[in-house]
This record gives structure tokens, sequence and C-alpha cells, in this order.
């Protein structure tokens, strides 16, 4: 049988069938997120809706500052120095904090914007995600830290996304170079790369991936990983099944730092009322309870809200990070934020082939020289570890606010400015001869231990 469609002649809407006054979220929190936190406002006010405008991290902060787009009311999301990106620009309002009960600080961290421009509603933590059954197959240990995944063990085992791609990312690695200096820093980065096996599009990809088996360790935030277990001895993620649950892990490395997701309002919010409604709502004993939502699987930044929460559920304000001596400093992240993203891609994202036969080759030759112990094959491998980690900006570049200011992550499909094209251009180049250099050192110290071996130049 053939149902006909009607189409019904439109009746202008009486004030009584108005529809609901919207208001304009930014965000970069996946849909899985976002929607139950719209359907429960939207029940909480009926006179209200929440339009959510998704996209990444990085390409919120674009959009923004270029005023491309319809008006938003409220930005949204996990990573602080974003807030201090837009806060630089003077993109954000004001904003009264909210009687949360929250402390000032979680280890160290503050937990508002001190200067009053965005507020913590929630508390992330960053770590490592991996499949058990994946690392017993390959006989690989599960890793505790950020350093352990420089081990020559893992080639072609990690998964990450660049941090040009998200703000999580971002957090992760400026939290590296923030913890050990901008060189060594950048040094660790270089060598963990030598490991990976793909750069994701996206950081819901890194959790998929492993999930999936396409490799077996990703760097997560807590709540991505909210499919994991108990993870190392070091963890449960927010939301997370019982340890067997498909064999996937989530931990906070040793020297993890918990930072605020946080929510803003805009300027030129077009609805800066029902923007305050929504802060109201989010940081509200009801809006507060919805992140211990199985589905939803984040860390309250009410203190009362734990109190519900399921057993062996992570409190970051019963936990201690790794160092309460380090304070993430966001605005030094915001100021080098698009020098360490551009950095990232040029050094990393485009170099992972490379970096992987760099590496292999490093590692081959340390092991083989710590049996035989030979000083020029000891030198050529220094040479070639201090070429595969050197890094184009020097650390008071990276804190100087006018080398920075040329660089911008451009809208799609707008060219970059003439001083980023040379940067770019002088970075890969840069790369381009030390990875050169490293390759060719590491090659001629393992013909030397080959040959010490008795193996001749190639096994």
């Amino acid at each position: 049988m053939v149902v006909a469609a009607v189409l019904l002649p439109s009746v202008p809407a009486s004030a009584d069938q108005e529809t609901p006054a919207a208001v304009t979220v930014l965000t970069s929190f996946p849909a899985s997120f976002f929607e139950p936190v719209r359907e429960a406002f939207e029940q909480a006010h009926p006179g209200r809706r929440l339009r959510v405008v998704n996209t990444k991290t990085t390409a919120a902060i674009t959009r923004l500052q270029d005023r491309t787009g319809e008006d938003v009311d409220v930005f949204w999301a996990s990573a602080p120095d974003a807030f201090e990106v837009l806060k630089a620009a003077g993109l954000l309002a004001p904003v009264a904090s909210r009687p949360t009960g929250a402390p000032a600080t979680v280890g160290n961290q503050p937990v508002d914007d001190p200067d009053g421009t965005y507020l913590g509603f929630a508390l992330s933590g960053y770590g490592l995600v991996w499949d058990q059954p994946y690392l017993d197959r390959h006989g690989l240990a599960a890793p505790r830290g950020w350093g352990d995944l420089r081990r020559p063990g893992y080639a072609r085992h990690l998964g990450i996304t660049a941090p040009s791609r998200s703000g999580t990312m971002h957090l992760m690695v400026e939290t590296v170079l923030q913890l050990h200096g901008w060189e060594r820093g950048w040094a660790t980065w270089l060598e963990i790369a030598g490991n990976l096996a793909t750069v994701t599009a996206r950081s819901y990809g890194v959790v998929e991936g492993v999930a999936k088996g396409r490799f077996g360790i990703g760097l997560a935030i807590d709540f991505l990983g909210q499919g994991a277990g108990q993870g190392a001895g070091e963890g449960t993620a927010p939301g997370g099944k019982p340890p067997d649950a498909g064999g996937l892990r989530f931990a906070y490395p040793a020297d993890s730092v918990f930072l605020p997701a946080s929510v803003a309002i805009l300027r030129d919010a077009p609805d800066p009322a029902g923007a305050e409604v929504f802060v109201d709502y989010l940081l509200s004993p009801a809006g507060q309870a919805l992140m211990l939502r199985p589905d939803i699987g984040r860390l309250p930044v009410r203190p009362d809200a734990y109190a519900a929460a399921p057993a062996g559920y992570p409190n970051p304000y019963r936990r201690e990070t790794g160092d309460d001596r380090f304070l993430f400093d966001r605005a030094l992240s915001s100021r080098r934020y698009e020098l360490v993203n551009l950095l990232f891609d040029e050094l990393i994202t485009f170099r992972v082939k490379t970096l992987n036969r760099v590496w292999q080759l490093i590692h081959e030759g340390e092991n083989r020289l710590a049996a035989i112990p030979d000083p020029v094959a000891r030198d050529l491998l220094h040479a070639a570890r201090a070429s595969a980690t050197a890094v184009p900006v020097g650390a008071a570049q990276a804190v100087d606010p006018a080398f920075s200011a040329a660089l911008r992550r451009p809208a799609r499909g707008m060219p970059v400015s003439a001083r980023q094209e040379e940067l770019e251009a002088e970075w890969r180049a840069f790369s381009k001869a030390r990875l050169d250099a490293a390759l060719s050192a590491a090659e001629r110290a393992l013909v030397i231990l080959r040959v010490a071996a008795g193996e001749g130049v190639w096994p």
C-alpha cells in the first residue's frame, strides 16, 4: 500500500507556541557526551534549547578568532590553554564563579581561571590506553609513564593523534615539554615518535585503533578511555567497565596531572542570559551528577558529587599527582600554542616512516654497543641520537611571543602568512637534514658493530 505524503499549510506560531530560545554552544566534545547533557538541560529548562556546533578544538579557535560561521554563545572544551588563547584575543566575557565547593586548585592546578573568564566544570586526566591481549601476544609489558613509550620493544605499536588536530593531544605534548624542559621534552617526543604505527585524524581514533587491534597502545584523555578497566595499578578510567572488559586498560601515568575541562561565555554572545543559564546548569548538583553517568564518565568538579560515584571511581581530590610542585603554565602554553602544533607536524606527523627507520637503527646499535663497546660506533650513535632529537627552534625563541605572533592555523582553503610559510619551509628542511644525518651515522655504526660481531655488513 502506498501512503501519500500530506503537506500541511504552515501556521504562524502563537505566543504560546514560540520556538524555545536557543543557546549556541561550540564544543570539541563528542556527541556521546554532549547529547545527554543537551537533553537534560532542555528538560530542566523547557523554555530553552541547546544548539551544539561540534568541531576540533584547534578549528574552534580559528573559527572564533576569524569570526567565521554563526555567532556563538558558549565555548566548551577540555583544553585550558585553548581558553587562554581566546582570552588573550579578548574573545571571552567575564563570568562569575559558582558555589560548587571545589577548592581553588587540584594538584596545584587552578580549577577556575584566576582572571575570571572561564570556569572548570570537570577534571580531566590524560594517560595511556592499551589492549592487554595485544600486549600479551607481542610479549610487551604495560607502560607506566610517558618515558616508557620510548622503549625499543614498542616499535610500531603506538598510536597518537596530532596536537594540531586535537586540543587533548596538545595538552599531553605541552605537559611533557613543561615537565622536562623544551629540548629534553622534544627529545622525548621524537624518540616516542620512532615507535608510532600511525597518527590518527582525531582523538577518538586512538582508542578506536587500540580497541580494533590496529596498534596496542595509545595516548588519550580519560573519558575517551572509559571502556577501560584497572590500569597498571594507576587508576581506573571514569565510567570504566570491569577489568576484563574487552582487554582494554587505561592508566594515569605516575607523572600525570589533572587539568580542568572548562566552559566560557563569548564576549559577543547573542544570548548571554541563556549562556549564563547553561553555565549555571552545568555546575549545579544536577549537571554535575550527569558527569558520573557511564555513557559520560567524567570527573565532576564538585567534590560532593563523588558521594554518588560507583566503587573504584577515581576521585582527583583524593589522589596525589606525580609531582604536586609542577604547575602547568596555561599562559605559556597559549603563547606558543600554534608553534608547538606546527613544529609537531613538521618534525613528527609528516615524518613517521623516516622516524621509524632512524630509531630502529639507533636502538639496534645501542643494544649491540652494550655487548661490543666500540668507541667509533659509540660516537656515531651519540651523533645519530643528537641529530634525531634536534629541534629547529630554541627554548628562548619558544617563549618569545614575538616569534610566535605570525603563526596561525588558517581556516580551510586560506593561505598562511609569508613568514609562517618561510618558517615551515625552514623546519621541513631542518628535519630532513637532521634525520638524514642520523640515518647515515646509525648505519655506519651498525656496519662497524656487525663486522665486529663477525656477521658481515648486513645480516
